[in-house]
């Protein structure tokens, strides 16, 4: 079975979000065909799709069913409900009953509530051109035979819309809300693609990119990175990391369906992982070698939610409480560094000749790794995923380079 233009859409929603001055926080809603918008009537117990009646509704002129986004897989509409105060778009009243089409750019004006209409998914959108033949979105690909899918993101509607559009293709998602559990799955569950969000809770997705191009097997599994903005620095640093495609809201789930299945296609034939490119908008595809960063480790401290980034350019020491004068020095405090039995100086990280190494700095409580302990003064070689202990105080390290080292 091939997926292309005639896979059905219909069943995969839109998700957008209204946002107004008298709106704390943007509303999210999702929908397949119709969005009635409007304000609660107690005495009728009406309830429009969006109430927008504890935001003072009346006050701005707005009907009980004042208007409506009226969808299709590949256009957005907005429709005035005959209300009284009339619904404008770009400044021209709307006539009732009419459907309009809603474009990015648009001024939306309820009343005398303006309002703007931001899509987060689209069933489909169109996003310009491909460079590449295979990434031609008229282009048939195979289907999905099972295949796992990590999808990495925060945003639960999100989720769950890329989530029923990746199962629909023949995939099977696991998700992750966070880098920690990211790399938890990919390790034990390997995936074929991962799709992650560059704005995640615990560290940036850019080490999430650098974490998966460094593995010793898996550094080609292809990465497809969701930003919310389209700002170039953050491209930049996507492909800097070795992202594979970059895609910005709006996402059209056709682009995503087709972009997964696509390069779970390509890399099972063992086509080498195509070059960084950058898919939004209706920008073309630009290709841009991706980047190493050596030198950067990140470790996963017991008892601490947030992951340590390290960039090591110079000798670092771990301890607790010292003083102010040390440079690049951790301090471990905050980790119940004392009753762990971690010294004022206890080790310290260095990167020599492509090659970290930690070294315990005569310790009382000593250092050990993997368990066994090290020899005060002598650099000991560190290992993907080792752990590291001070005294009683566990961490994991992670390297964020890519796999192959210069000669």
């Amino acid at each position: 079975m091939t997926l292309g233009g005639g896979m059905a859409q219909s069943q995969l929603p839109w998700v957008v979000e209204l946002i107004a001055s008298p709106i704390p926080q943007p509303i999210r809603a999702q929908f397949e065909k119709r969005l009635v918008i409007g304000r609660s009537d107690k005495a009728t117990n009406f309830l429009p799709d969006v109430d927008l009646a504890p935001y003072h509704a009346e006050l701005y002129g707005i009907s009980r069913q004042h208007a409506a986004l009226v969808a299709n897989t590949a256009q957005l509409m907005i429709v005035d409900l005959n209300s009284g105060n009339g619904t404008y778009l770009n400044g021209v009243k709307l006539t009732p009953h009419e459907e309009t089409s809603l474009r990015s750019q648009d001024r939306l004006q309820l009343g005398k509530l303006p309002l703007e209409v931001k899509v987060l998914i689209a069933p489909s959108y169109p996003v310009g051109f491909y460079k590449d033949v295979s990434m031609q979105m008229n282009h048939s690909v195979v289907q999905g035979t099972g295949q796992t899918i990590l999808l990495v993101q925060t945003d639960e509607d999100v989720s769950r819309v890329l989530t029923g559009a990746l199962e629909q293709c023949g995939f099977k998602v696991v998700v992750a809300h966070n880098v920690v559990t990211a790399i938890r799955l990919f390790a034990q569950k390997r995936p074929s693609v991962v799709v992650l969000d560059w704005t995640l809770p615990d560290m940036p997705g850019v080490e999430l990119c650098r974490y998966v191009r460094r593995d010793t097997h898996y550094h080609t599994t292809p990465l497809v990175v969701v930003t919310k903005e389209k700002k170039p620095a953050i491209v930049d640093e996507a492909l800097d990391a070795g992202a594979d495609v970059v895609l910005a809201e709006p996402l059209s789930i056709k682009e995503v369906q087709h972009i997964v299945t696509t390069l779970v296609g390509q890399h099972e034939q063992g086509a080498s992982s195509f070059n960084t490119r950058y898919l939004v908008g209706t920008a073309p595809l630009n290709s841009i070698q991706p980047q190493t960063r050596r030198n950067s480790i990140v470790l996963f401290i017991a008892g601490s939610k947030d992951p340590m980034v390290l960039t090591v350019t110079q000798p670092i020491t771990f301890g607790r409480s010292v003083s102010q004068n040390l440079q690049s020095h951790v301090d471990l405090s905050r980790n119940n560094a004392a009753d762990n039995g971690v010294s004022r100086l206890h080790a310290r990280l260095l990167y020599e000749n492509h090659t970290f190494y930690i070294e315990d700095m005569n310790s009382v409580n000593g250092t050990y790794l993997n368990g066994d302990p090290l020899e005060p003064g002598l650099k000991t070689p560190l290992r993907n995923a080792d752990e590291v202990r001070f005294g009683r105080l566990r961490a994991y390290a992670y390297f964020l380079e890519d796999s192959d080292k210069p000669e």
